[in-house]
């Protein structure tokens, strides 16, 4: 918090020694509060935009700290989303640096009809090596979370920045339609999703042009291979303001990665364990979110993920992709005699399965009887496994 000297502490003049002190004192806190919390602004595609940055108590520039980005909601700014968080208590005691940026208009730019047009991933991604020179911020270990409009806006980074963002996890936020149908990401990506069954804003059951929950975690868990039942936790019940907590975990997936829901249930368009309003409904006290958020995240790191599925990527090719037509060519080294091809919905559901009985490392697949979507192409077999994404138009 900054210090505003535009009025005297006290009624009174001070004089003597107490003037030295005061001298002596003032000094240290405000390089005390400059030094944890940071205004800072650059010109992005000729528009500015600006953003608060925290340093932990024990920031120090030597050490290579992870990164959260913490995006606000529609009509909020970085202010506001740092109030209500409570990101800089956790960033203290988890030794992590957390940026607040600033959405122009109070929007972010996800595909919502009359929201804000303005290039959110090229500016975010800016952000982050800026912060990376100024801070020495951890590449590998940065990570995105936000509240409504910007849990939709780390989805959209989960598809479109999956090259600098190790893990998301949003709250009261789903996904458009549009970032739905054209979501690739770079590599399996670490879910933790939080979001209140009675939300009249974002629905948990989807509308308006928003995804479901179960919709848009079953997309997830078909890009990650996770196992088609969660593991289900009720959570203690530690404060009766009318919402309980249920824990759905899905892991072990690919790379370790994993895909979790807080489901709040009877929980409203709010950010659990906050202390202020932060939306419409019940705020649920049993948990706080961004510890869990913070709890997380901090389990993953991009390197190993980054590598693994450069390596997926090359040993399978899908021609053309995306397609209209009835066939597609498949080429990957893993085709080899007793494995196996999948075709996977979005939904987990298996819609093809074709056999290999002999060595041939490319094959034609009939895909006519097909819908048009997204799928998930994966091989199985003794040599190896590998999956690709394909778009039928």
């Amino acid at each position: 918090m900054f210090i505003l000297l535009d009025k005297p502490f006290f009624n009174y003049e001070p004089s003597g020694m107490k003037k030295f002190i005061l001298f002596l004192i003032l000094p240290l806190l405000l390089i005390n509060n400059a030094k944890s919390q940071i205004n800072g602004n650059f010109i992005h595609n000729g528009i500015n935009r600006s953003w608060i940055v925290y340093l932990p108590t024990d920031f120090n520039i030597d050490e290579s700290l992870p990164l959260v980005l913490a995006l606000h909601g529609l009509t909020q700014n970085g202010q506001i989303m740092m109030q209500f968080s409570g990101f800089n208590a956790v960033a203290d005691t988890g030794n992590f640096v957390v940026v607040y940026p600033y959405g122009v208009g109070n929007a972010w730019n996800v595909g919502f009809n009359g929201g804000s047009t303005a290039d959110d991933v090229g500016f975010l991604s800016a952000l982050i090596d800026s912060l990376h020179q100024q801070y020495n911020v951890d590449l590998n270990r940065v990570y995105s979370t936000g509240f409504s409009n910007g849990g939709f806006m780390s989805y959209r980074l989960a598809c479109e920045l999956g090259e600098k963002v190790a893990a998301i996890a949003p709250v009261a936020g789903t996904m458009t339609e549009q970032s739905y149908n054209s979501c690739s990401p770079e590599h399996p990506m670490p879910v933790l999703h939080i979001h209140g069954t009675n939300d009249i804003v974002v629905n948990y059951n989807g509308g308006f042009g928003n995804k479901s929950v179960d919709q848009m975690l079953a997309l997830w868990n078909t890009f990650n291979d996770c196992p088609e039942t969660p593991v289900i936790e009720n959570l203690p019940d530690l404060v009766a303001e009318g919402s309980t907590v249920q824990r759905y975990t899905w892991a072990p997936c690919s790379l370790a990665s994993e895909v979790v829901l807080l489901k709040i249930i009877n929980g409203g368009h709010t950010w659990p364990g906050s202390d202020g309003v932060t939306g419409i409904g019940i705020t649920n006290r049993d948990i706080i979110a961004s510890s869990e958020i913070w709890n997380f995240v901090k389990r993953f790191s991009l390197p190993n993920t980054t590598a693994v599925n450069e390596l997926s990527v090359n040993t399978l090719n899908i021609y053309p992709n995306p397609t209209k037509g009835k066939l597609i060519l498949i080429e990957s080294n893993d085709l080899t005699s007793g494995s196996e091809i999948q075709i996977i919905g979005i939904d987990g559901r298996i819609v093809l399965i074709q056999r290999i009985t002999s060595n041939e490392n490319r094959i034609a697949l009939n895909v006519s009887g097909l819908e048009s979507g997204l799928y998930l192409i994966k091989i199985s077999g003794s040599s190896g496994n590998s999956s690709a994404k394909l778009i039928l138009q």
